[in-house]
């Protein structure tokens, strides 16, 4: 059963405790971010609030997300609780800047604790970045992942230091060696953290919508771009100013995530998804800047532009090779995978078609003539078996499966159990016991063939996924005959329970590379019940406490109703 990765219960919190936490914090952020943007505030007003209310709202939206990230599980729970370190320590220098300006009443140092603190929440951030889960990437998307990622990255770096980073960069001999490094982490530091966004947005995700990527990525560009008019604007900068507002709306944008984190999230139901256009606008839109940029022939950095621009499009080049690559190898997974489902799904009819022409071939003159009979008929039977396991395996690669014709014949529907029974037994192998509790004369009008082929599929997922038994009860009401196949399984999670009836989709297993399969199943019993005017689906199994498959069918107009 697969590991969870969606948020847990957060302890003795509810999740209502952490939605009014998160966004009492983020609300006072933005409410104080619109006011110094609006500038509402009188001087000695916004003074006083800016000073109380920056570092209360910063250290408690980097500690909120810091504790939520407990209510997750492993490699999860360490990424988030690291970038909630990281803002906290923000918040920490802004504190302290305050205690400076309001308490002692005196001229922050610079460098200083405010400044140690503040430095620090970089590193600390970008690691908790790279922590985050991701699906993992076959060789050749994770290569792909990687030039884009760079290729966004050089692109940035070039449009920074065109921008900013050459006018603040800058050794001065009368500065202390602390001095200088400071100077220089701070923008560089921004710049790493917008090449972290770009890392973050073309990763796959291992959810369908990641609301939490999508806002820490918000709130790490708007923090870098008030980093950035900062530098440019420290000679004039205003405490409390539209700038602080800036800040301010980035924090709250952090506490945010702080709920957001503790909110259960679908994953994705494929094993594979290709990139969003939205992931290949993140770094493309960086190198469409800075084809830009070399466009407008900025003499001073004309150098800078044409190499950032050169290895850009040798990336871009090499990268659309990659991506050639990565389609070639997942059409090739997909095709090794259907190959090794074939073989599966034609075992069984061909074991039993070998074994029991082998023993008429050894052993014809001391069979009787009515077993032989028997014997015969049932590899003419498993043969029609073969057939439309063929057939529908090749309607199933067209998607044609609606198209399934049967031809209906009334049946005893225990007889078609018992032959599906004896049919999964080579698979399963003595290692599963498998009762039926299907009583004698429901009349059904069916193809035998093709239902008996549902209970077949049925049977052998509950091999397949179960654990050592498997039950089977069917009855008959007013209207309708129900069969119902039970397990003791791990069931299927909540998430799959309506991907698992698409074509080559295995919900929890579909990274199994172990237990056989591919996913054709149960689409095929679907197409088939359905053809027969039914129904099936999927229930949590009160029986054997694991998955069960409840299939309806209409109750033959022959027969008189069995009391249930």
């Amino acid at each position: 059963m697969e590991t969870p990765t969606t948020a847990m219960t957060a302890g003795p919190l509810s999740s209502r405790t952490w939605f009014w936490a998160s966004m009492s914090i983020a609300g006072a952020g933005v409410l104080l971010g619109i006011a110094f943007i609006l500038g509402i505030f009188s001087e000695d007003a916004t003074f006083w609030t800016s000073n109380t209310g920056y570092p209360i709202v910063s250290i408690a939206a980097g500690l909120v997300l810091a504790a939520a990230a407990f209510t997750t599980v492993g490699r999860a729970r360490w990424a988030w609780f690291t970038i909630g370190v990281g803002v906290s320590f923000w918040g920490f220098g802004e504190a302290i800047w305050s205690v400076y300006t309001v308490v002692l009443e005196q001229e922050v140092p610079y460098p200083g604790w405010a400044d140690v603190f503040y430095v620090a929440g970089y590193p600390t951030i970008l690691i908790g970045i790279f922590l985050l889960p991701h699906v993992k990437a076959g060789r050749f998307e994770r290569l792909r992942i990687t030039l884009d990622a760079l290729a966004g990255a050089i692109a940035v770096s070039a449009i920074s230091w065109i921008t900013f980073l050459r006018d603040n960069i800058w050794f001065d001999p009368e500065l202390s060696f602390l001095e200088q490094w400071i100077n220089i982490l701070y923008p560089v530091g921004d710049v790493v953290i917008l090449i972290a966004v770009i890392i973050l947005a073309v990763r796959r995700s291992e959810y369908r919508f990641d609301g939490r990527l999508l806002v820490l990525g918000i709130a790490l560009v708007v923090t870098a771009i008030a980093d950035v008019i900062y530098l440019y604007q420290y000679e004039t900068y205003v405490d409390g100013g539209w700038l602080d507002g800036i800040y301010m709306l980035g924090y709250a944008a952090f506490a945010v995530i702080g709920y957001l984190v503790t909110r259960p999230m679908n994953l994705v139901d494929s094993a594979y998804r290709p990139p969003q256009i939205w992931q290949l606008a993140v770094p493309y839109a960086a190198i469409l800047t800075l084809l830009t940029l070399s466009l407008a022939e900025i003499r001073e950095t004309a150098s800078v532009v044409q190499l950032a621009s050169g290895l850009v499009v040798i990336l871009v080049v090499v990268r659309q090779a990659v991506s050639i690559k990565e389609n070639r190898e997942l059409v090739e997974r997909q095709r090794d995978d259907l190959v090794a489902s074939v073989s599966h799904e034609l075992r069984t009819p061909l074991t039993s078609i070998q074994g029991f022409a082998q023993l008429l071939d050894e052993h014809w003159s001391q069979v009787p003539d009515e077993q032989k009979h028997e014997l015969i008929e049932t590899i003419n039977q498993q043969a029609k078996h073969l057939g439309n396991i063929t057939t529908d395996l090749v309607e199933v690669t067209r998607d044609r499966l609606h198209t399934t014709k049967v031809e209906p014949v009334e049946a005893d529907l225990a007889e078609l159990v018992d032959g599906a029974v004896s049919m999964v037994g080579d698979l399963a192998d003595g290692s599963v016991e498998i009762t039926s509790e299907v009583p004698m004369g429901i009349a059904v009008l069916v193809d035998a063939q093709r239902m008996t082929q549902v209970f077949v599929n049925l049977l052998t997922n509950a091999c397949r996924y179960g654990d050592s038994r498997i039950h089977i009860d069917g009855r008959q009401t007013a209207g309708e005959v129900v069969v119902t196949v039970h397990d003791d399984g791990p069931g299927v999670p909540r998430k799959y329970e309506a991907a698992i009836w698409q074509r080559f989709e295995r919900g929890a297993h579909r990274f199994d590379t172990v237990t056989p399969g591919s996913g054709i199943g149960l689409p095929i019993a679907k197409a088939l019940v359905e053809a027969h005017h039914g129904s099936i689906a999927y229930e949590p199994s009160d029986a054997l406490g694991g998955a069960s498959f409840v299939v309806k069918l209409p109750v033959s107009r022959a027969m008189d109703p069995v009391p249930a």
